[in-house]
């Protein structure tokens, strides 16, 4: 009897057990696995088998994957032979780890008399030519002896949970959706296509691998990010909230368009690949919805410094619209909803990321993208950051009861006052009149949101003569206000009750300590050229203010860093 062709896979995570085995072994071949948990090699050698469960709202299907075997990935002499015997060999480590598997490959290499295909099945644009250079950098021969296949992972397969219905979970059980197609690029093969059902050769395979990118990862991580921002825990859950699917398939839909602009040289193909684009979108929202899966919105979330990538899911379909003349107005509402993901503290650079959104979402898209802020993508970040900071000052006026007409609500200025850290240091300004003799002004604050320390000096009017500097007075609509002015006294706590409300990099540039306590209906009257600053109480404020003409670019901060510049973000 002939021997079963063999697979050797590396990495027994959830793509290997949940996705690449199960094809593989239905199929006829042997499956070796090659990890670096050695608990899990033990139990896979013990048992020489496993069980996947494939699940869907209408029950589960448990589907028994063998023959399986597993060499512990320190072994290098027998990981080498391993792929030296192998009929075909696959991934599904990490993109960061593919580095490191150049060595191995190149051993392998050197004990075959004959190439040998790759199926690469890693999430990532580059992650072929990454394995790629790190078998050239050992032996530039044995990687010319290998074919890099690039694979389209598109069954999702979230991270067991420790417990199911209060009993532990089988250390190889692993659950998935029933779908089970693995598209891998034909042309990148040296040998034949393995005549395994679910491998599906394709040609256009930078279409294949953009649409699982820009329409698959894309739709998941907005669901998650919108979900997360509404308390959701589950995509399933997420997927029951028919105003956030309907926001996620508009943005599908966005990237649907780009990418049937850019891959079909005809209008009849760009008609066939854009229905063919949506009808992808729809199938996935509605997998998205399989509760037995139980996918949690932290898996899918997780690690936005990598899911925000120049290039990655979110922003590098934004850049895909932007390119092709599609506007991805519903990709940037999502984009922004994934700058405000709050992160487990096991997450990569959790800290950092924190850190930057206190200085609002344009802080992190540019760390975390690196693009410059001539990109078009940037310019439409800003002006969607604008457009949802104006929209949410209208909303808290309305809130407090005051009308603001569609003129009045595009005319509302951003102000960060040049720190760029608008949750910090800003408002919201409404002008109704600023005449030579009298301003009104509405001012809208978030929570905890401070007005930097400043006063109004005098100046010499459009005529030359002197004018003592504004005097304003300040009535609280809506929320809480502390006003801060000179006069605290010394040795009392006043200084550090006021200092609690202001990030520990600007305490110096705040010298007024006397609080006075605003709630709604409260005034108070500032004479010219008073030192003050304000912040607004956990529920944020609508401010109205009365005084004599306004001359903001005149007003002096104690913070030698602001600039009273408007529509900043």
């Amino acid at each position: 009897m002939p021997a079963l062709p063999t697979l050797v896979h590396i990495g027994a995570g959830n793509i290997g057990r949940g996705f690449v085995a199960p094809l593989f072994t239905a199929a006829g071949w042997t499956v070796v696995f090659i990890d670096v948990n050695q608990r899990l090699v033990d139990e896979i050698n013990r048992r020489g088998s496993f069980r996947v469960r494939e699940v869907d709202n209408e029950g589960e299907e448990i589907v028994r994957v063998a023959p399986v075997r597993a060499i512990h990935g320190a072994d290098a002499a027998a990981v080498a032979a391993a792929l030296a015997s192998a009929d075909l060999a696959s991934t599904a480590v990490g993109v960061g780890v593919l580095s490191r598997l150049g060595g191995v490959f190149a051993a392998a290499l050197a004990q075959r008399d004959r190439p040998l295909d790759v199926l690469v099945c890693e999430n990532g644009l580059d992650a072929h030519e990454r394995l790629r250079a790190a078998v050239a950098a050992v032996d530039p021969a044995a990687a010319a002896r290998i074919g890099f296949v690039r694979t389209s992972i598109g069954r999702m397969i979230p991270a067991p949970s420790p417990t199911a219905e209060g009993v532990e979970v089988d250390l190889l059980d692993i659950a998935v959706e029933p779908y089970g197609n693995l598209p891998v690029e034909r042309s990148a093969f040296l040998g034949a296509v393995p005549a395994v059902r679910g491998i599906d050769g394709a040609e256009d395979f930078d279409l294949i691998i953009r649409q699982k990118l820009y329409l698959h990862n894309l739709t998941h991580a907005c669901l998650a990010y919108g979900g997360a921002r509404k308390g959701y825990a589950t995509i399933p859950q997420c997927a029951t909230d028919a105003r956030l699917v309907a926001s996620v398939r508009s943005a599908g839909f966005e990237a649907a368009e780009a990418l049937a602009r850019a891959h079909g040289r005809t209008d009849v193909e760009r008609a066939r690949l854009r229905r063919e684009n949506r009808d992808l979108v729809e199938d996935l929202l509605e997998r998205y919805g399989n509760r037995r899966l139980n996918d949690p919105v932290a898996r899918v979330g997780r690690d936005p410094w990598r899911k925000l990538a120049p290039d990655d899911r979110i922003v590098g379909a934004a850049r895909l619209c932007l390119a092709q003349g599609v506007h991805p107005t519903a990709i940037l509402r999502h984009l922004l909803d994934a700058c405000a993901w709050q992160p487990a503290a096991d997450e990569p650079q959790a800290a950092r990321w924190r850190d930057l959104q206190s200085r609002g979402p344009l802080a992190i898209l540019t760390a975390v993208t690196s693009l410059p802020a001539s990109e078009p993508l940037m310019q439409q970040i800003r002006e969607t950051i604008l457009d949802q900071r104006r929209a949410a000052a209208v909303k808290a006026l309305r809130t407090a009861n005051v009308v603001v007409t569609p003129a009045e609500a595009g005319a509302i200025e951003i102000a960060d006052f040049g720190l760029d850290r608008f949750e910090q240091f800003g408002l919201a300004i409404l002008v109704y009149v600023n005449t030579e003799r009298c301003c009104a002004k509405e001012l809208v604050m978030l929570p905890g949101q401070i007005c930097p320390e400043h006063r109004h000096p005098p100046l010499p009017n459009e005529q030359g003569v002197g004018e003592p500097g504004k005097e304003e007075t300040f009535r609280v609509r809506a929320g809480e206000v502390d006003l801060f002015l000179p006069g605290h006294k010394q040795g009392s706590d006043e200084q550090a009750t006021a200092l609690r409300h202001v990030p520990a990099d600007k305490h110096t540039a705040m010298t007024m300590f006397k609080r006075v306590h605003l709630a709604p209906g409260d005034q108070y009257t500032l004479k010219p050229n008073t030192p003050h600053w304000f912040v607004a109480g956990s529920q944020g404020a609508v401010v109205s203010e009365f005084s004599t003409r306004s001359r903001d670019e005149a007003d002096i901060f104690t913070d030698p860093e602001i600039q009273r510049v408007p529509d900043a973000v």
